[in-house]
């Protein structure tokens, strides 16, 4: 006696589940690229993100760098991995790099964030020694990284040219000088402070003869606001013994050697 089956095959149904299911992956597959285009061009729109134009200050011998950003979270997804990587550099030689993580930021919401860098004054100038006495033109790079809906990364980047003044810019050392009598050897010094802050810290000046002796030093103390200049003349008390007709003179500001030139007595 023959049995019918009525129905579909269990086999055929589970083949044909997996079509679909095959299918619709497919679909989410091609949509979501188009759809965070499409949140992309959302942010786009009226310049939902940015960022501005950085902002240097002097605190407790670090230089701190300010870059304010907004971001306007106006598309259909989350984005994540929020961060800001800063590069400073003079003549394509990096002199800082700086980086810095953000919080997510939820479809819907905006954020203002002020995101702060800080880095030693004292190590910037050791490395690059020129930027105490030489104004010179700077590039600072910001990168602003992000990942829309978990899974597409993106990058903005931006340049700001900016100006650096040095804070002993044409320092000069003349009329130099030496009292046999009261064994005071003397010259004058001038300087103008172009950076954006100002000078409070010690002078420390050193004398040396023509064998590379010290023959004296002394400590001037400078307070010389942003933006002005200098003239002072320094008076060091020597060793009588050790001084000869020529010699070198060696200048140091936050322990680093800004100046050093030979001098011969007139």
């Amino acid at each position: 006696m023959n049995k019918r089956f009525y129905g579909a095959h269990p086999l055929r149904l589970t083949i044909k589940a997996l079509g679909w299911i095959i299918a619709l992956l497919w679909i989410i597959t091609l949509i979501l690229p188009i759809s965070v285009v499409f949140s992309l061009m959302k942010l786009a729109e009226g310049k939902n993100m940015g960022i501005q134009e950085p902002i240097f200050s002097l605190s407790n011998g670090n230089l701190s760098l300010t870059i304010p950003l907004y971001i306007n979270n106006t598309g259909f997804y989350d984005i994540s991995e929020v961060s800001v990587k800063i590069k400073i550099s003079k003549a394509n030689t990096a002199i800082a790099t700086l980086s810095k993580n953000l919080p997510d930021i939820p479809a819907g919401c905006m954020i203002n964030a002020s995101c702060n860098f800080s880095a030693s004054l004292n190590e910037i100038f050791q490395r690059h020694s020129t930027l105490l006495t030489e104004d010179a033109d700077l590039d600072v790079d910001a990168a602003l990284h992000f990942r829309v809906a978990r899974a597409i990364a993106f990058n903005i980047t931006q340049n700001f040219p900016t100006r650096w003044g040095a804070p002993f810019q044409n320092l000069t050392v003349y009329d130099v000088a030496y009292n046999t009598t009261a064994h005071v050897f003397s010259f004058s010094i001038s300087f103008n402070n172009h950076a954006f802050f100002s000078i409070n810290e010690p002078l420390t000046i050193e004398l040396y003869n023509s064998g590379s002796e010290k023959v004296g030093s002394t400590f001037w103390s400078l307070n010389v606001p942003s933006g002005e200049s200098f003239q002072g003349l320094i008076e060091v008390n020597v060793d009588p013994a050790k001084m000869t007709e020529s010699g070198f003179i060696r200048l140091f500001f936050g322990g680093l050697k800004i100046f050093e030139e030979g001098w011969t007595l007139p």
